[in-house]
């Protein structure tokens, strides 16, 4: 699989400066700095922006101001607000953004993903091959219905 994508650079937030561009920009929520910085070396490759909010809080905060990126991954398990409520709020604001669960628990087949607002599942450790694809297809699907 090849993904094309412009020349960008990795940046942490304030996401809250980040203003809409036509880079490829990602969100990663995790309350590990060390998981934000696994996922931001395995983006890398593709040289996208990629910006960290250690809790659901500060994500939707920096969404509801105007911050722009073309998809957020999501912890499912952080103290204050899980993954689940974080990208409910998120959806209200923008129901277009792509979200993407990122954890064993949504892996659970205990799990509803009916009734999820996810549009995709990562299960952790992430595999950068699943984060590509996912990454890919939910983009490529993203632009069709913005056409």
């Amino acid at each position: 699989m090849q993904i094309s994508v412009t020349m960008m650079s990795k940046k942490e937030i304030p996401a809250t400066e980040r203003t809409k561009s036509s880079n490829l920009s990602v969100l990663v929520v995790d309350d590990l700095r060390v998981n934000f910085l696994l996922i931001k070396a395995m983006l890398s490759r593709l040289r996208a922006d990629v910006y960290w909010a250690p809790n659901g809080f500060d994500a939707i905060e920096n969404i509801d101001k105007g911050s722009h990126y073309d998809m957020v991954l999501l912890d499912y398990n952080m103290p204050g607000i899980d993954g689940l409520e974080t990208a409910k709020r998120i959806r209200r604001l923008n129901p277009e953004l792509p979200l993407i669960s990122m954890s064993t628990f949504t892996e659970n087949p205990a799990f509803d993903r009916t009734n999820a607002p996810f549009d995709g599942y990562l299960g952790k450790p992430v595999d950068p091959e699943n984060l590509y694809e996912l990454l890919f297809n939910k983009l490529q699907k993203s632009r069709e219905v913005n056409r």
